[in-house]
């Protein structure tokens, strides 16, 4: 029996590939934001070089993703914590959402 499971690199790719997508960046801009060259992230959206733990933190912050998502651990991008707060959708927690929104697009220069 074979076995034809994807190599964790490769699901790891595919997901950076997806996210840059849907951002609509280019290899360039996220490299840019992630502090790295265009060359080097081609590298990684092409399963030829693995992340190591500092930029899989990088990226997640960048993406607001959890590391559970990008290493395939869990089905959905949001963090067990993001998730709860989407479902606490109160007058205080609107007023966190927006803070944390607000943060995260200063720190990808948006």
């Amino acid at each position: 029996m074979t076995n034809n499971a994807v190599p964790p690199a490769k699901n790891i790719s595919v997901r950076l590939k997806v996210l840059r997508a849907e951002y609509g960046w280019t290899q360039a801009e996220i490299a840019g934001k992630l502090g790295i060259s265009q060359q080097m992230y081609s590298k990684y959206e092409s399963g030829n070089t693995v992340l190591d733990a500092d930029m899989v933190k990088k990226v997640c912050e960048v993406y607001g993703i959890s590391a559970d998502y990008l290493l395939g651990i869990e089905p959905t991008g949001k963090s067990v914590a993001q998730q709860q707060v989407a479902y606490e959708t109160t007058d205080e927690n609107i007023d966190l959402i927006v803070e944390k929104v607000l943060s995260r697009m200063k720190k990808t220069n948006l």
